[in-house]
């Protein structure tokens, strides 16, 4: 999910992942989780989001939904995640 350049500073980007949160809940899924290049210094919108911002190039484990590995993030990304909260 992207937003041009012309419309940065509206909001869309902060709505459509509170929406994207909504759908994944109301799914009952686990997890959301994307990532952005380092050189896009997008970390503190993601944490205001609500978004666990992990540091460049690390990644995080599956344990939480019992899978014994995790995902990564490549060469200059940061990757963020929100987990569904326990039942």
């Amino acid at each position: 999910m992207a937003v041009t350049e012309e419309a940065r500073g509206q909001g869309i980007a902060s709505f459509l992942l509170k929406r994207a949160w909504q759908v994944y809940h109301q799914l009952d899924y686990f997890l959301l989780y994307g990532s952005f290049e380092t050189d896009r210094d997008l970390g503190a919108f993601y944490k205001d989001c609500g978004y666990t911002v992990h540091a460049p190039g690390e990644g995080f484990l599956l344990g939480r939904i019992n899978l014994p590995f995790g995902i990564h993030a490549g060469p200059g990304q940061c990757v963020f995640t929100r987990w569904r909260p326990p039942h």
